[in-house]
């Protein structure tokens, strides 16, 4: 009896599930996959569609960005051509009268300053004995600084800085402060004349930049008029030497003075 139960609801069972799937006709699975089919196409071509888009604005930000970065960089080339113009002129106008003025203004200051450090100061920074026709030229962190032209020279052009004078600060023999003419024997004294090599000796030069140089020398040390310069050879190429290096002074007040007299001019 339990065995006959059993399998009459089995039957049944599988004559349901039969009947359920002969209620689902061919041409209504057919619609249903055809309305899946078309909402996946849709779906992906939506996702692709955005792809696209993304890439596109992808590519078209970058290439902006590029042109962006283009006319900048052209504007700043630009910009430091009219500023190299520009002071190139203002360089070429500072004539040998304005020099010797401005150079004149500042060893006065420079006496002020060494009479309180208990110092001397004169003009005679530079000078040399028989040489060729080359220019005189000084390193500096900016460049070579030219101190004399010569008449074989590459041409003002050449230098980045051009020296307008200088001064020199050192303890004298005789006891002198403050302003010194140093230069009031021969060449070939130097600065053996009036100079105490044993103590500090600072020579300043001074750049159409703006900028104050300065080498420092003395401290036992033999020093002249030439130190911290050189001079080309006469193709205007190469040095006889390569002399020390001036660096950019600590002096600040110094730096100060220097474009004060300058602004003037």
């Amino acid at each position: 009896m339990h065995k006959r139960t059993i399998a009459v609801t089995f039957i049944t069972l599988s004559s349901l599930s039969l009947a359920s799937c002969r209620s689902i006709k061919p041409d209504q699975q057919a619609a249903t996959h055809s309305e899946s089919l078309a909402r996946y196409r849709a779906s992906s071509e939506a996702k692709e569609s955005n792809q696209r888009r993304s890439i596109t604005s992808s590519k078209e930000a970058s290439i902006k960005q590029q042109s962006e970065s283009i006319v900048a960089a052209s504007e700043s080339i630009e910009q430091a051509k009219q500023q190299s113009n520009q002071s190139t002129s203002a360089k070429k106008a500072l004539t040998a009268d304005k020099q010797t003025s401005v150079n004149q203004a500042f060893l006065a200051w420079a006496a002020e300053r060494a009479t309180i450090g208990n110092m001397a100061v004169s003009d005679w920074y530079f000078d040399h004995g028989a040489a060729g026709f080359g220019d005189w030229f000084a390193n500096s962190p900016d460049g070579r600084i030219l101190v004399q032209p010569g008449t074989a020279s590459p041409g003002f052009n050449a230098y980045p800085v051009h020296a307008i004078g200088g001064c020199v600060f050192y303890t004298a023999l005789d006891g002198t402060v403050g302003k010194d003419n140093l230069d009031r024997g021969s060449f070939a004294d130097n600065y053996s004349l009036n100079m105490a090599m044993d103590k500090p000796v600072s020579k300043y030069l001074l750049g159409d930049n703006g900028v104050v140089y300065e080498l420092k020398l003395g401290n036992g040390h033999l020093t002249s008029t030439n130190d911290g310069f050189s001079e080309l050879k006469d193709d205007g190429k190469q040095a006889y030497s390569e002399p020390l290096v001036f660096a950019v002074s600590e002096d600040t007040a110094a730096q100060a003075e220097l474009k004060s007299l300058l602004a003037n001019y």
